[in-house]
């Protein structure tokens, strides 16, 4: 891997890490200096390490000059009010081994989740800072406005600093409260690893690892270890088991249909078996269990023929009970084409664009495409699946969209 690209995959897997680290070791006011801190670091590495040897541990390298450059803002910051910087944060001792960056990571995903905060800034603020994702994948992620979701990360920061929300674990009490936002979020992180929003790769596999890694610490609390956490510590190792099937060789996208199922990881599979299995212990129903008993379905089906289309739709009828959303919706219009035809699925997709939710959603139109060409409606199958193009973000999707325009007849 060469050094831009080695930077740039340190900040997508590491700028999380190191600014919940800085942020736990200097407190929640300088969340701001230890965010500007940690690209500074990752800056000076794209400057140095192209003409000496690379650290042969990265991470620690970054970490050790963020917090001397924070040290250093901090000196010259109380240097003008006439103030030194503490002995204490001076000699500082760093611990860099992989269970104080968990914890840390951890005690700032809670802190995050204060009940200070509003839903949607605990969200927005976990996915810029722990994520590492960009204003445009928030968005994405959670179909709103680039300008929208920017200007909350703003306030949520600054909501965070007002607060002088402590970097520490809850309460019991508290933890339990706060558990399903935070497992949503993990939720989200994973997400987008799976499916990025932007870019060239359509997989982020380092992002994914993250989610499972923090799902594990969660699992080893037996206040966390609840169904909805093993419910979607399964649901993550079903889609990963799918990774080496979904792109070809040169990253090009390869859809469900037309995987390779022997490249399907058995072992991750039968993890997530195992996983559900422990999530269905109690009779507690969440919308992880179902999503991840609709991926199970998927796993256990030996060609895409034998898949159990009535099953995944009637899973998908019990989660718009449960949780009912248009995403939901959209994903279930394409189990009931399976089942009962292209009529009744464009049926459900004209009624669901009425809404206007779906105008500038890329998959949305994908799907609109598909229902079209299905019923002989070519035309109109191709100026829908254009507008799914022109929307898309990520280089990959993209082509996988222009190449099924090309073959559309």
């Amino acid at each position: 891997m060469q050094t831009p690209q080695l930077v740039d995959h340190f900040f997508r897997t590491e700028y999380g890490k190191a600014v919940s680290h800085l942020t736990s070791r200097f407190g929640s006011s300088k969340i701001e200096l230890a965010e500007d801190s940690v690209q500074e670091a990752l800056i000076k590495a794209m400057q140095t390490w192209p003409y000496a040897q690379i650290p042969d541990n990265p991470t620690g390298w970054i970490l050790r000059v963020a917090r001397n450059k924070m040290i250093d803002h901090l000196r010259r910051d109380q240097k003008i009010n006439h103030q030194e910087v503490p002995e204490s944060v001076e000699e500082m001792k760093e611990d860099l081994s992989l269970e104080s960056i968990n914890d840390d990571m951890v005690r700032m995903m809670f802190a995050c989740c204060h009940p200070k905060l509003s839903q949607e800034y605990q969200i927005i603020l976990t996915l810029k800072i722990l994520g590492g994702l960009s204003v445009r994948e928030i968005s994405s992620s959670l179909l709103k406005k680039e300008e929208t979701v920017a200007k909350a990360y703003t306030r949520a920061k600054k909501k965070f600093k007002k607060e002088e929300i402590k970097l520490i674990l809850p309460p019991a009490n508290e933890i339990e409260k706060r558990l399903d936002i935070v497992l949503k979020i993990i939720y989200l992180l994973f997400n987008e690893g799976y499916k990025s929003a932007e870019g060239e790769n359509l997989i982020r596999k380092d992002l994914c690892d993250d989610a499972i890694r923090l799902n594990a610490v969660l699992l080893e609390s037996e206040i966390c270890n609840t169904p909805s956490a093993n419910a979607l510590m399964a649901l993550m190792h079903f889609h990963v088991s799918r990774f080496d099937a979904r792109v070809d060789d040169d990253g090009n996208v390869i859809s469900l249909e037309h995987q390779d199922r022997s490249r399907w990881d058995q072992r991750l599979i039968q993890q997530g078996l195992d996983f559900l299995n422990a999530a269905s212990q109690e009779d507690a129903m969440n919308e992880y269990l179902i999503q991840a008993a609709i991926s199970a379905t998927h796993c256990r089906a030996q060609t895409f023929e034998e898949t159990d289309w009535n099953n995944i739709l009637a899973l998908y009828d019990l989660q718009l009970q449960l949780t009912p959303s248009p995403i939901v919706e959209l994903n279930r219009v394409v189990v009931l084409e399976k089942v009962h035809g292209p009529l009744l699925g464009l049926k459900e997709v004209e009624r669901l664009e009425a809404t206007q939710f779906f105008d500038e959603y890329y998959l949305f139109h994908a799907i609109k495409s598909d229902m079209l060409h299905k019923i002989g409606n070519i035309d109109e199958a191709k100026t829908a699946l254009q507008i799914a193009i022109d929307l898309a973000k990520n280089d990959r999707e993209k082509d996988y969209l222009s190449s099924k325009l090309k073959n559309l007849n």
